[in-house]
């Protein structure tokens, strides 16, 4: 049984979505969330220094840190007021150094000790620290980020409800995750790199859509203000900026769009 029958009072019903050898994922019959099966969580991979060269994080750096800089500019459009972000998942800091250039105070937290290395020494503020230490330091965040996070989670509930309690009041949630309405994922199934061991098949516990995201944050005590990327965000739009979420809101239209954009607001 999948988490989203405590939470969203499923019937606990899955059919088999995507197999790759040992690696299995089921489809919700009730909500459509596609959870990976606990039968193969043993495939995993280590987030050490090997990972992150073989995946090229170090490739556009620039670019990537820049992108990071317009997600921000999307939540300071709807909080203008945001002076101190925490990035859940930090990896190699492109969030933390946007926020840096823009001087909001940050925090980013990792499992992988060689990603908070990495980001520690080009001058950012880094942790492995989890959940129950970040609710030891009393301390609370205006936004919490989550790029490519959530679907790491066993538990994503559980993510969004400790992330809830680090928010201020009006605080926001800023979530990217693969998108299981790809056409590529949805035509594919076990040979897309969501659901294959050669792919992140073996990183990711959980994909989600748009429709059934929504309905996870709002159990969580969020309530959604900016569904997929914005045209316009006021004195924080660029020309670059605006035709990037242009071209990304129609990537989404076409189903051709591989991420899902979210922005929450605690209740």
């Amino acid at each position: 049984m999948y988490k989203c029958s405590t939470y969203l009072g499923c019937s606990g019903k899955a059919i088999v979505y995507a197999t790759d050898r040992e690696l299995k994922f089921e489809e919700c019959t009730d909500c459509g969330l596609i959870w990976r099966t606990p039968d193969s969580f043993h495939h995993s991979k280590a987030y050490d220094k090997n990972y992150f060269d073989s995946k090229r994080y170090e490739k556009r750096r620039n670019h990537k840190v820049r992108k990071s800089g317009w997600l921000i500019e999307i939540a300071q459009f709807h909080h203008e007021k945001i002076s101190h972000i925490l990035e859940v998942g930090c990896s190699i800091g492109y969030t933390l150094e946007a926020a840096k250039k823009r001087n909001i105070k940050h925090l980013g937290i990792d499992v992988s000790e060689y990603a908070v290395d990495f980001c520690n020494k080009l001058g950012l503020n880094a942790s492995t620290a989890d959940f129950n230490n970040l609710r030891a330091q009393n301390k609370k965040y205006d936004l919490i980020f989550m790029q490519h996070v959530l679907e790491h989670f066993e538990d994503p509930f559980y993510a969004l409800s400790e992330c809830h309690s680090l928010l201020n009041k009006n605080g926001l949630i800023l979530i990217l995750v693969p998108n299981s309405k790809y056409y590529r994922a949805i035509r594919n199934r076990s040979e897309h790199r969501f659901y294959s061991q050669q792919g992140v098949g073996s990183e990711h516990f959980v994909y989600f859509n748009y429709k059934n995201l929504k309905r996870v944050l709002e159990v969580s005590g969020f309530k959604i203000v900016q569904k997929n990327y914005p045209v316009f965000t006021g004195k924080f739009s660029t020309p670059a900026s605006l035709l990037n979420q242009i071209f990304r809101r129609l990537l989404s239209i076409l189903n051709a769009d591989q991420e899902l954009f979210l922005v929450a607001v605690k209740r």
